[in-house]
This record gives structure tokens, sequence and C-alpha cells, in this order.
């Protein structure tokens, strides 16, 4: 992306990552949302095409309701797009929230699922991932998102990771292909695409 001329900025989300002593038991998804906001203050960036990759999503969708003026776009990357009033947990299987909510009545970090669900076969891929694959705060998939109009002028794309076998990416992926306002692609890759194909990666994400 820098060498098509872009200025790349990224972050480490609070609990997430080298910042992972950071989290509390209160860490929630506005503290996520506050992160990306005070990166972007503090960074001075405007006119900016937000990458919401995954969870991002959610994150990303929060951020442009917080600041639509520093957004010229918003690029959901196999991600999460939250409808007023919902929460990251309200979009998955059965299965997969009741073992969510167990993890938050012992107020516990949400485990990762297993990379195979996510369509990674590349053991290099594999071996990169595994050791910083770490908990998520719960609070963050169960915190809903009040919409309030501020970010409905902000031109969204969506891209679909066909490998990545989880029925909501499919689900949200539909749900925006059937919005006007909404550009969808579909790319032949897994869901962490961005370190297994960086090269289409950043093609897509400057296409889209």
């Amino acid at each position: 992306m820098r060498e098509a001329g872009h200025t790349v900025s990224a972050l480490t989300l609070t609990g997430l990552g080298d910042r992972r002593r950071d989290a509390t038991t209160s860490t929630n998804l506005t503290t996520h949302v506050e992160d990306v906001a005070i990166h972007m203050e503090m960074e001075g960036l405007d006119d900016v095409t937000l990458v919401g990759w995954s969870y991002g999503g959610m994150v990303a969708t929060g951020v442009a309701e917080t600041m639509p003026h520093r957004i010229s776009k918003l690029l959901f990357l196999d991600g999460f797009v939250p409808e007023n009033g919902h929460a990251l947990v309200d979009y998955l299987s059965p299965e997969r929230r009741a073992a969510c909510e167990a993890q938050a009545q012992r107020n516990e970090p949400l485990p990762p699922l297993p990379l195979e669900r996510f369509g990674v076969s590349n053991p290099d891929v594999s071996n990169f991932i595994m050791p910083r694959l770490i908990g998520q705060p719960w609070r963050t998939f169960f915190e809903p998102l009040e919409l309030t109009g501020a970010s409905d002028h902000i031109d969204r794309s969506y891209v679909r990771c066909a490998r990545a076998k989880l029925p909501h990416f499919e689900h949200t992926y539909e749900r925006m292909k059937g919005t006007v306002k909404v550009r969808t692609s579909v790319i032949d890759a897994d869901h962490f695409c961005v370190l297994s194909d960086p090269e289409m990666t950043a093609r897509i994400l400057l296409e889209a």
C-alpha cells in the first residue's frame, strides 16, 4: 500500500497483541472505538480509508459514527457490519453464542476459533499466527453499537474471503450485496489474507 503512494497507519487494540496486559474487566467495544479515534487524532489523519477486518468491522463502524468528518471510505474486509442496536454476538450461531455467553459469565476472555475454520492451509502462515493468538475481552462481543446515521454518507465496500467457511461473514456479504450503496467483491483467499496473500490483498483494497 505504501509503495502505491498511500500513508498506512495501524495500531493494536487494548487487550490484544502486544497490548494484552492493558485489558481490564471493563474493556469493551467502546474502548476499541476510542483506541482508533484517538490514534487518528494524534496522528492527524484525515480523508481516511478505514479498513475493518473481521471483528474490526464493528470497530470501524463505531469510529465512523464518532468522527465521520475524518473518514472518506469504509472498507470491510471479511468483517462484521453491525446493524443499529446489534452486538457482534447477535450474528453468531446459537452454539457459538452459547459458548461466548459461558465465557462471559465466568468473566473470562473469549478463546479464538481454530485456524481451520478460517480456511488457513499454509503452514507458514499457521506457524506465524498460532503463537500470537490470544483470547479477546468478552465485552467487545456483547456491547451493542448504536448508529445515529452520522456516517451514512461515507462510501463503503465489502470484500468477502471465499475460503473462510464462516456463515456470519457469508451472511454479511449477502446482506451487503443487497445494499445499493455498498460495492461488493469476492476474493479467493482465506480469512487471514493479509498474511497468506498480502499482494493480492493490497491490490483488492486499492480497487475496492
